[in-house]
């Protein structure tokens, strides 16, 4: 079984992190990996993160590591923040921007 690195272990845990050109605080750090990214499945930011730290390159490894792409509304919600975790190299966003609801969909 592979080592993965654990979800609030930060590389310098000790050190303030510049997220989108914002730098944040380790309390800040933490409450932006523990966003929801894939609203249909309850999947946090954090979970994201550790898979592209832990080498997954493209949505689809992203989605087949952590199990969100899949949900009801198949990554139209998670998927554009997911590809910005993933040009972000892992490094979570402070405030990943989650399309709430979709055009045409139905209400049940």
């Amino acid at each position: 079984m592979s080592k993965e690195k654990n979800s609030l272990n930060f590389s310098n845990a000790d050190d303030d992190k510049k997220i989108n050109d914002v730098t944040l605080t380790k309390e800040q750090q933490i409450k932006a990996r523990i966003q929801v990214v894939c609203i249909c499945k309850g999947i946090r930011q954090a979970r994201i993160c550790d898979a592209i730290l832990n080498g997954c390159k493209t949505k689809a490894e992203v989605f087949a590591k952590t199990g969100s792409g899949n949900g009801g509304c198949q990554a139209r919600r998670c998927g554009p923040v997911i590809e910005k975790l993933i040009e972000n190299k892992g490094i979570p966003l402070a405030k990943p921007q989650i399309e709430e609801s979709l055009e045409g969909e139905e209400d049940f």
